[in-house]
């Protein structure tokens, strides 16, 4: 699987997110944390975020490059209302949205991160609103967390 298999997948499961529904994909790392994209849709919007050096060991940090890299991907930086690097669609979005967010995570994980592969990840997804009931992303071509 490569990373652009990820971003196509990832764009068509994001699209179809019920309301209440939260995915996490995670690189499966002894060091914890490791880096993740994380993903909320509510009623009005799907809100992204991609993990932010400050919570990560020098190893796995973007750094000035790679942060350079993820600002001009088009990620917000953290502010006092995320902890993290974010962005967020309105919803419903246009499929071509919903691609470029793929995008944007893909390329922030391996081009901001330096992850060459997305072999080392996993996902989780649940859905809040139904009592955290698991949500499957067979699309996605991860497997799922343990």
């Amino acid at each position: 699987m490569t990373w652009d298999d990820v971003a196509t997948a990832l764009a068509g499961e994001l699209a179809a997110l019920p309301a209440g529904a939260i995915v996490k994909l995670v690189e499966a790392r002894a060091e914890r944390p490791s880096r993740f994209a994380q993903f909320l849709q509510t009623d009005a919007e799907l809100t992204a975020e991609l993990i932010d050096d400050d919570h990560l060991a020098a190893e796995l940090r973007a750094g000035r490059a790679g942060n350079a890299v993820i600002r001009e991907l088009g990620w917000q930086p953290r502010d006092r209302h995320h902890e993290n690097w974010w962005t967020h669609l309105p919803w419903p979005a246009p499929a071509a949205d919903y691609r470029r967010l793929a995008d944007m995570v893909v390329a922030g994980l391996r081009d901001g991160f330096g992850v060459a592969t997305p072999d080392s990840f996993t996902y989780d997804a649940w859905n809040e609103r139904r009592g955290n009931s698991l949500i499957e992303l067979p699309q996605l071509g991860l497997p799922l967390a343990t």
